[in-house]
């Protein structure tokens, strides 16, 4: 990082480590899950209930113990698929900042 961008990111935050701020992430995006108009930040709890459960079975069913573990899973599941993607973003984009560039052909 260059002087200039490390004035513009504040002192805590450049002690943080890739794995918390990536987990932070995750729990952003679950708790945006639940608040957006949009069913897409959802999308990897929304899979795994679909592929368990499929369209037979009802939660609304399941005795309240039952209803509150798998929501709590599936909140585990959102988090940790939203926190993965950001540290394979966070890698790629750090293989792609730090990849030696060849110079320019001679003319």
């Amino acid at each position: 990082m260059t002087p200039r961008m490390l004035t513009l990111i504040p002192r805590f935050a450049r002690n943080l480590s890739r794995g918390f701020l990536c987990a932070s992430f995750g729990i952003a995006m679950t708790l945006f899950s639940w608040y957006s108009p949009w069913a897409w930040p959802a999308w990897p709890a929304l899979t795994t209930m679909r592929l368990l459960v499929g369209t037979q079975a009802s939660f609304a069913d399941l005795p309240f113990g039952v209803r509150g573990a798998v929501v709590v899973l599936l909140i585990v599941i959102n988090v940790a698929a939203w926190a993965g993607a950001a540290m394979l973003v966070w890698t790629l984009a750090g293989q792609w900042r730090t990849v030696r560039r060849r110079p320019p052909p001679p003319v």
